[in-house]
């Protein structure tokens, strides 16, 4: 059973890194797997590198953010097996309570994605939390990423892929009891920032720190 996050460097020092650590801190689980996949790391500074977590690099030379947003479900085809429990999140999360294995079973035994709060969004699927599955679900999703070349992907590839493969696996909304945004919900197991309305707001950022 995994989780799995993907970002650069930069990224990962200032977010990626306290997601880990926030894990680790409330869920420290023999049955639980942490991978991070990190772009363009710092290979001359070890110390970023945590205890107990899967690390694997790459190199792309003027990466975008497209590609940034949606290597971790390439990686996530390639690294786990369609029966393998995986759960994908953005490094800009942090845990805030503790989850049984039980629980981890129950959400990524189904295809579970974030739904936008809005009914009329443009992406109405949000890739800031999905559990694949064991179907063929991280398959179809890498084959549709690759479909255009990773040099002429746009802003939000990753997401117009997520809405044209629901009518094919049926997502199930992810329940408030993993996931929330922006505001802290005592019951969401982790808390989620987006844009910068968040994270460059202290009311949303101190709700980050509080969890560390």
């Amino acid at each position: 059973m995994h989780i799995l996050l993907a970002c650069d460097q930069n990224y990962y020092s200032k977010w990626g890194f306290n997601l880990l650590k926030s894990i680790k801190k409330y869920n420290s689980h023999s049955w639980l797997n942490l991978h991070c996949h990190i772009v363009n790391s710092d290979e001359y500074h070890p110390d970023w590198r945590l205890e107990d977590v899967d690390y694997t690099t790459e190199e792309y030379v003027d990466v975008s953010i497209a590609y940034l947003q949606a290597v971790r479900f390439l990686v996530a085809s390639k690294k786990f097996d369609n029966n393998e429990h995986v759960m994908i999140l953005d490094a800009d999360s942090i845990c805030t309570r503790e989850f049984t294995k039980e629980e981890f079973i129950n959400v990524t035994s189904k295809v579970t994605v974030l739904k936008h709060h809005k009914k009329n969004a443009i992406h109405p699927w949000l890739c800031g939390f999905v559990t694949l599955g064991t179907g063929l679900f991280r398959q179809d999703y890498a084959n549709n990423l690759l479909q255009t070349a990773t040099r002429s992907w746009k802003y939000g590839h990753d997401q117009d892929i997520l809405l044209q493969l629901h009518d094919v696996h049926q997502y199930t909304p992810a329940p408030v009891e993993w996931i929330c945004m922006g505001k802290a919900n005592p019951k969401s197991v982790f808390l989620t920032l987006k844009g910068d309305k968040h994270k460059n707001n202290p009311k949303y950022t101190d709700q980050l720190k509080r969890y560390l």
